[in-house]
């Protein structure tokens, strides 16, 4: 509505200065001031017409990056996916594109360029939480809530641990999983499309050797996961012997009171909890940045 009436204010000035110029030019020129007036009618319909769409582009243009930056932030909100760490900044907003209906809408009339949609460059840099299995993203959650429970440990930021090899291993481990996550649920679909009809003795003997392969590939990511956790229980530990060395810092409370009580032997036993709290925060430290030393795995295939 404020562009129209823009629009309008804009024509309203240029039809004004017409008649003013036509006035003007023919008050000084007499009847040639007409002529020139004549020729300034087209050159500021031209004018006003070039100005009109340029104004309307630049309009338009604004409303949809505004659009568009509302879509994305309520995929961002209700969409659960898990995307290439190796994505640039640009290259995440265009998955973040793919997974708004309109613009999908868009990619879906491209199916030509890509026939398997597995191929797709667009869906392999991102993994959608709910299409896996209940049992992948079960195992999903646990990694992830593994890797939070890092990234918030004190110990992190006391950069007691190695900051930067878990800021780039920690979201390669989650991406990776995913990966091998979703690969694992569309091989078991596979399967149980394949299983849906008679099953003969010919397509169980070519089934079972397949479905071992699925099996040993499902324990080999619940055993990274498991080493995710182990390694998320070691920063919990040291995170552990931090606030007991925190601690501490009362114990002169409590040897002023066994002063005051006439005791020897609190004191030396308070000194002695001080020395061993140590050597724990030391060795569970240690133990927590040897564990993420563990978690380098082979690239995903």
């Amino acid at each position: 509505m404020a562009t129209r009436r823009g629009y309008a204010w804009s024509s309203l000035a240029i039809c004004v200065a017409i008649v003013l110029s036509a006035f003007l030019l023919h008050g000084v020129f007499g009847e040639v001031g007409l002529l020139y007036t004549v020729l300034l009618i087209p050159m500021g319909l031209a004018v006003f017409i070039v100005a009109h769409d340029v104004l309307s582009r630049r309009n338009t243009a604004a409303a949809e990056r505004r659009r568009l930056a509302g879509e994305r932030e309520h995929v961002r909100r209700t969409v659960d996916f898990i995307a290439d760490p190796d994505l640039t900044e640009q290259q995440r907003l265009a998955v973040i594109d793919a997974l708004i209906p309109r613009v999908r809408r868009v990619r879906d009339r491209q199916k030509d360029r890509y026939p398997d949609p597995h191929e797709d460059p667009f869906t392999v840099r991102y993994v959608i939480v709910s299409e896996l299995s209940p049992p992948a993203r079960a195992l999903l959650e646990r990694a992830r809530r593994a890797v939070t429970s890092v990234y918030a440990s004190r110990a992190m930021r006391l950069r007691l641990l190695d900051g930067p090899a878990n800021e780039m291993l920690l979201p390669r481990q989650i991406w990776e999983i995913a990966l091998l996550l979703r690969a694992q649920t569309r091989l078991w679909q596979e399967q149980e499309r394949a299983m849906s009809g008679v099953v003969t003795p010919e397509l169980r003997a070519v089934l079972e050797p397949q479905q071992e392969a699925l099996r040993r590939s499902a324990a080999a990511v619940k055993a990274r996961v498991e080493r995710l956790e182990r390694y998320a229980r070691r920063v919990a530990e040291a995170d552990a012997a931090l606030r007991a060395r925190d601690a501490l810092a009362a114990n002169h409370k409590y040897r002023a009171l066994l002063a005051r009580t006439d005791d020897a032997e609190g004191p030396a036993a308070l000194e002695a909890q001080a020395e061993a709290l140590e050597e724990t925060l030391a060795r569970s430290v240690r133990e927590a940045a040897e564990a993420g030393h563990t978690l380098t795995m082979p690239a995903a295939p």
